[in-house]
């Protein structure tokens, strides 16, 4: 089968220039386990939810369009509590987080645009997952894009890239087991190359979340070719101290595809723990990077919470900043990154 690298397609980075932001609106399924299985995400609250990802939505309207899937059961509520520039696009879905189980949208060097459809297995656990298996074909067919489809296990919260050939990713999530059993990691990364058209991948070892077995966008991002923000713990008695420590040592020692040391530039996580008898840390990596603007969690953690600000303020001088209160939707596994998928804008229209 023809793949995304043979024809010139590539992943460009978040800060490319948007079409448009995806999202999913959250689909209460009494048949589905995920937030019972998982104590972390055992807590969420699908009326909150609702509310926060609304929110989301709207302040990322003031930068982009976005398109929200709903499932047919839903089209009432979403109506109702959406804010009427945001375009529903009506399909069953089992779950809520479009950077995961929608489509990771490519650009051609014409710019033309393309869309991988990964397979989705619930992150290893969760079930019923099928419907959410088929969003990533609808939004690649609603966008008149070139479809290209992988038999490989992937969510696109495990990964990030700078579009110049570097990816960086966690051995925690792509080589477990509950992914890809039968792909030795030699073979995950010639099917991460063949498809994003990178050239070179920094494995990271660990993330902070259980549910979804570690994403690198938790604890590591690119703000630029050569630039990493990374989520940092200076507290050496914090569970997470060690862990997060060695993926900075990784950061600061490996090379980019260019043969360049990366720039790391630290972000101090919130040790205000949110979800209830769990050491989960809460992450100011889980942004979005918006046209013109930045949306970005915050934890009722003021000194925290304005110190990451600042940081992300310096690092994209450009772009206004938008601080949302995070905590609703970090009950339920994730954040702002994970509630979103970027489309490139492209000339296909």
């Amino acid at each position: 089968m023809t793949s995304p690298q043979s024809l010139n397609y590539y992943m460009p980075p978040e800060w490319y220039q948007h079409e448009c932001c995806w999202m999913q609106w959250p689909h209460e399924d009494p048949n589905r386990n995920s937030y019972l299985e998982v104590e972390s995400w055992s807590h969420f609250d699908f009326e909150k939810g609702r509310h926060k990802w609304a929110e989301v939505a709207k302040a990322i309207s003031n930068f982009e369009k976005v398109k929200m899937i709903v499932h047919p059961m839903n089209i009432k509520i979403a109506k109702t509590i959406l804010h009427n520039s945001i375009e529903i696009c009506e399909i069953k879905n089992d779950d809520c987080w479009a950077r995961d189980s929608g489509a990771t949208f490519l650009l051609n060097d014409q710019r033309k645009l393309g869309g991988i459809d990964w397979e989705f297995n619930g992150w290893g656990k969760f079930s019923p997952h099928d419907s959410d298996n088929k969003i990533a074909k609808f939004m690649i067919e609603k966008s008149s894009a070139e479809y290209f489809k992988s038999s490989m296990v992937l969510e696109g919260g495990s990964i990030h890239v700078d579009g110049a050939g570097t990816l960086i990713t966690t051995e925690q999530c792509l080589l477990n087991k509950n992914r890809n059993p039968n792909l030795s990691k030699i073979e995950i990364e010639e099917n991460l190359k063949k498809y994003l058209n990178i050239k070179k991948i920094i494995w990271l070892k660990h993330g902070t979340d259980e549910g979804t077995d570690g994403h690198v966008d938790n604890i590591a991002c690119f703000a630029d070719e050569n630039k990493v923000l990374a989520l940092a713990c200076n507290d050496k008695q914090d569970p997470f101290y060690d862990k997060l420590n060695e993926n900075l040592e990784i950061l600061k020692t490996e090379k980019d595809a260019d043969g360049r040391r990366l720039e790391v530039i630290e972000i101090e996580m919130s040790y205000k723990r949110l979800i209830p008898d769990d050491d989960e840390p809460s992450s100011y990596i889980n942004f979005y990077i918006a046209n013109g603007g930045i949306v970005m969690p915050s934890f009722d953690d003021e000194k925290a919470d304005i110190k990451a600000q600042n940081i992300i303020k310096s690092v994209f001088p450009k772009r206004k900043i938008l601080a949302l209160n995070g905590i609703d939707i970090s009950l339920g596994g994730g954040n702002i990154h994970c509630i979103t998928q970027q489309q490139p804008l492209s000339i296909n229209k």
